[in-house]
């Protein structure tokens, strides 16, 4: 991260994040896993300064050489994070001192989200926007949205979609049973 805007230098910056605790392993990691996918379609001098790629035209590309392994929410997302990555990893390269994460839960769409539960509680009454949980109260479970690329052979990659960010081991091991009872003597 010495100036440089390379690709390998934005995946650096990321695993970085995640190390120094400025974002959420899993966000660091889900960013690291677009980036990746996506920019991993561009030759090496493509990806020598990631401030010059036109993300709609990678995109595409991404697209035309991946798209039948890819819903378009998940392209959607994908860009999203490599989007958010490239913003990130531009904003740190010219003032590192001053760098704040877009992960935050401050910027716009989060403050719209807000704001917009704001106003439905106010249409709502006072009373239920100020009461507090009860003790049986539990938050939502968290959405499984991790999608993970696993290459199998030189030619095949599987892709494992709907992982919970908090899998356990015992979920896991559910997981890969119900895939080797798939598997094929050979």
């Amino acid at each position: 991260m010495d100036g440089q805007k390379s690709r390998a230098a934005l995946l650096e910056f990321l695993d970085y994040l995640a190390r120094k605790g400025l974002m959420n392993k899993t966000t660091a990691s889900a960013r690291k896993a677009a980036v990746n996918n996506v920019l991993g379609i561009l030759d090496d001098d493509e990806a020598a300064d990631v401030s010059r790629i036109n993300l709609d035209d990678v995109m595409r590309r991404f697209h035309n050489l991946n798209g039948m392994n890819y819903t378009a929410d998940s392209l959607t997302t994908y860009k999203s994070r490599v989007r958010s990555a490239i913003e990130d990893f531009l904003s740190y390269v010219e003032n590192p001192m001053a760098f704040r994460s877009n992960t935050g839960g401050t910027g716009r769409k989060t403050q719209e989200r807000v704001r917009a539960a704001n106003n439905k509680g106010s249409k709502e009454g006072s009373a239920q926007r100020t009461q507090a949980p009860g003790p049986d109260f539990k938050p939502p479970p968290p959405v499984a949205s991790l999608v993970l690329p696993i290459p199998i052979r030189a030619d095949l990659t599987v892709y494992v979609q709907g992982l919970p960010y908090d899998l356990t081991q015992t979920e896991a091991s559910k997981i890969a049973n119900v895939i080797r009872a798939m598997a094929i003597e050979g």
